[in-house]
């Protein structure tokens, strides 16, 4: 029988015994049919995966007896932030899910003046979606992390979410000489953050005021990529650069 694994956000746990309550009772009784005696795998998102098996179902609690936690080690490459203009329709989707799997570690959808998707009231459950998709991505993956999304920002408004990053790179269409692997090549010790404008492009305005805010232009080549595509050519060719180191 396949061990499920399930993200658990605030895991309680005393004397090695786990407790859910809530939702995750409704969904680990309902959705995934679970009985005493069955395994389950939770992570809490920062690292951690505690093997259990459950113990005691109550109404509304479940108590799992934890057999064993294991710890992974943070990965060699530096984290990295994605600041991506939000695309219309599952597309949207489809990107927070293989950058997911492809080990980002922040999200944060970023309204460009040319972004063509618009954040009304009725489209706030967008955001709550993509949590979803991150977490169901890092369960396949075989992720203990999950990576965090931010809400929807203006591009002026992302500095308190980057203050910390040294290493800032806008992927620009009219850049031509700097290349993704000079600024590997000559990247600093820190975390990395990627800013990707909209399909309509970054005006040159806002390419003035990410350079004022530490950001280095590049491009990718040659090649045009689907606005969904580029960020996974980026996040593949990093991974691939620090397995070498």
């Amino acid at each position: 029988m396949e061990i499920r694994r399930v993200f658990v956000d605030k895991l309680k746990i005393k004397n090695g015994m786990a407790l859910l309550t809530g939702p995750m009772h409704k969904y680990i009784i309902t959705v995934l049919r679970k009985a005493i005696g069955d395994r389950i795998d939770l992570i809490d998102g920062k690292g951690y995966l505690y093997r259990c098996i459950i113990n005691n179902i109550k109404s509304k609690d479940i108590f799992l007896q934890v057999l064993d936690v294991v710890h992974r080690p943070e990965e060699k490459r530096p984290k990295v932030t994605l600041c991506v203009s939000p695309i219309k329709g599952p597309r949207m989707d489809w990107l927070i899910e293989k950058s997911t799997e492809l080990g980002i570690d922040q999200i944060l959808p970023t309204i460009f003046k040319r972004t063509i998707v618009k954040f009304s009231d009725t489209e706030k459950g967008k955001n709550e979606r993509w949590k979803r998709i991150v977490i169901e991505a890092s369960r396949q993956s075989g992720r203990f992390s999950i990576p965090e999304i931010i809400e929807p920002t203006p591009l002026r408004g992302i500095v308190p979410f980057i203050e910390n990053i040294s290493n800032r790179w806008a992927f620009y269409e009219r850049e031509k000489d700097t290349t993704l692997r000079d600024v590997i090549t000559r990247q600093k010790e820190g975390e990395i953050c990627i800013v990707i404008g909209p399909e309509g492009g970054i005006e040159e305005l806002e390419i003035d005021w990410l350079k004022e805010n530490g950001f280095t232009p590049c491009t990718l080549g040659e090649n045009i990529f689907r606005s969904e595509t580029t960020p996974l050519v980026i996040l593949s060719i990093i991974l691939y650069e620090y397995s070498k180191k």
